[in-house]
């Protein structure tokens, strides 16, 4: 029997003509009319869970979008509603703040990163993971998520939004140590600090002797250290990639089994679409023309959705930043990261998260 197919709703960001009511901000408002949001919110706590940037980047989600959001998701009369990230510090620089979207920003682990409420995997690897108890404490989750490259996935999109945006760092720390562990090579380093100055944690140094060291009670193992070595000299030993990619599908199914069937919304906007994750700090240029906004209640088929919507062949030249070129892959972010995009969407498919198959619906 053929599998049933996931219903995609799709905005796109190319207006037929010059038309305030066919620019992507208005077809978002009616995106959302077409979704039962309104009807689920009523009464209830919802939290609205996105990427909030930091340092000096700019291509995070536009604060205009998450108040169109957070009013629609008013128009249904919620008990509460709120904007949530693992930080919410310095959110304002991209224009984040309740005088702009309309809703409280609250850290999703709590002011210190330690409220959270422990849930069992049923896996081996990684027995358990911790989420953040203002998210768990919800009744209705809006996942609104940047589409973009990653260094560590390949792919940052609903999937690595939840599992990485919702949980405090020792949960993340877990994650990546999945991937292996870091060593650093003595011989490649040349001391030019780039490692220090990347790292969010303050995790790394130099010790007297010029010998690198890692603080792990610190370290999130997020990689920008080895990612921006221009040597080598910091790698990762036994790399695990699709054991990681396992533990992104696990750690982001442990999040949405914590809501009722139905009280979970995934959207996804694909605009600015760059080489690397907000969590940077940077912005570069975007690699492909903005194609629009995707949601859907199925998780894995927005995912599936947005990648098949990510093509190499709309490459615009000159967006690749060096060191970086393309290599080899069927997908524009595995050309670039070297790792196949689409290993986290199979992973939670296989958990029973959602079905890859999707039929797409536009909004006009």
């Amino acid at each position: 029997m053929p599998k049933k197919k996931a219903i995609v709703l799709f905005a796109s960001a190319i207006p037929k003509k010059v038309d305030r009511d066919l620019t992507l901000p208005a077809k978002f408002q009616r995106l959302l009319d077409r979704m039962p949001i309104i009807e689920r919110v009523n009464g209830r706590k919802v939290a609205i869970k996105m990427h909030l940037g930091g340092g000096l980047g700019y291509s995070t989600i536009h604060p205009l979008f998450v108040k169109l959001l957070v009013d629609h998701v008013k128009k249904g009369k919620p008990r509460s509603v709120f904007v949530t990230d693992g930080s919410v510090k310095n959110a304002s620089d991209r224009g984040y703040a309740k005088e702009t979207v309309g809703a409280r920003l609250l850290p999703a682990v709590g002011t210190n990163g330690k409220d959270v409420i422990t849930k069992r995997t049923g896996w081996t690897p990684m027995k358990t993971v911790e989420i953040g108890k203002p998210i768990a404490d919800a009744d209705v989750l809006l996942n609104f998520s940047h589409a973009k490259g990653h260094g560590a996935c390949g792919y940052g999109g609903a999937c690595k939004n939840l599992a990485m945006g919702c949980v405090p760092d020792s949960t993340r720390a877990k994650m990546h140590g999945l991937e292996g562990s870091l060593e650093w090579v003595r011989d490649k380093c040349i001391r030019c600090d780039k490692c220090i100055k990347e790292c969010t944690s303050n995790a790394n140094s130099f010790n007297k002797k010029g010998e690198y060291n890692i603080f792990w009670h610190h370290c999130r193992l997020c990689l920008h250290c080895m990612m921006v070595c221009p040597t080598g000299a910091i790698r990762i030993e036994n790399r695990k990639f699709d054991l990681f990619q396992e533990g992104l599908a696990r750690t982001a199914k442990v999040v949405l089994d914590t809501f009722k069937p139905g009280h979970v919304f995934n959207i996804n906007v694909l605009s600015d679409i760059t080489i690397w994750c907000d969590c940077w700090g940077l912005t570069t240029p975007s690699l492909v023309p903005d194609i629009g906004i995707m949601a859907s209640e199925d998780i894995v088929a927005v995912d599936q959705a947005t990648l098949k919507a990510i093509k190499t062949t709309d490459l615009i030249p000159g967006s690749i930043t060096p060191p970086y070129k393309l290599g080899k892959g069927r997908h524009l972010f595995e050309k670039l990261h070297g790792k196949d995009p689409f290993c986290q969407v199979r992973e939670l498919e296989k958990l029973g998260a959602g079905t890859a198959s999707f039929l797409i619906e536009k909004v006009r």
